[in-house]
């Protein structure tokens, strides 16, 4: 993949912007300022749980505070490139974005797959469990109330 400050300048992006447009783009930076600070923070905390849980809880942290950075480093650059019409910034700020979005569409990947493969394993041993809580000598039956109430009116006639 080429660099992106190497791009062809008959690739260059000429945006013009109404006053609406300018009010989303602005709307656009404070959020993604907002979430990204936001990430920051998650990333240190999970980062912090490694005196309790352990090494996933740091990786996690470190992911999420470089997703978090991505998304304030596009804050940044889409802000500069709104208020200097600066096309590099803003080419900048789309590929933060994009690497943000390509990390969190992993992570759900993974994600998905971790649950997956969770079903698969409990299926596989729902079993072996049920057998397990039967030997602890738990009813499992289900008795309804009916049956128990038809007796006792029987039992006093």
């Amino acid at each position: 993949m080429s660099d992106i400050n190497q791009a062809p300048l008959e690739n260059t992006l000429n945006y013009n912007l109404d006053s609406f447009g300018l009010l989303t783009l602005e709307k656009l930076v404070k959020w993604t300022k907002f979430v990204g600070i936001m990430n920051i923070i998650t990333g240190v905390m999970y980062c912090l749980m490694i005196l309790f849980f352990s090494i996933p809880s740091a990786i996690m942290g470190v992911i999420t505070i470089i997703m978090g950075t991505k998304l304030t480093n596009a804050a940044t650059h889409m802000r500069f490139a709104a208020e200097n019409k600066d096309a590099v910034s803003f080419t900048t700020a789309m590929d933060q974005l994009r690497a943000y979005f390509l990390i969190n569409g992993i992570l759900l990947i993974v994600f998905i797959a971790f649950i997956l493969l969770g079903l698969i394993f409990i299926s596989f041993f729902a079993g072996s469990l049920m057998d397990f809580f039967n030997e602890s000598g738990f009813d499992y039956t289900v008795r309804t109330t009916t049956a128990k109430i038809g007796l006792n009116k029987i039992a006093i006639l």
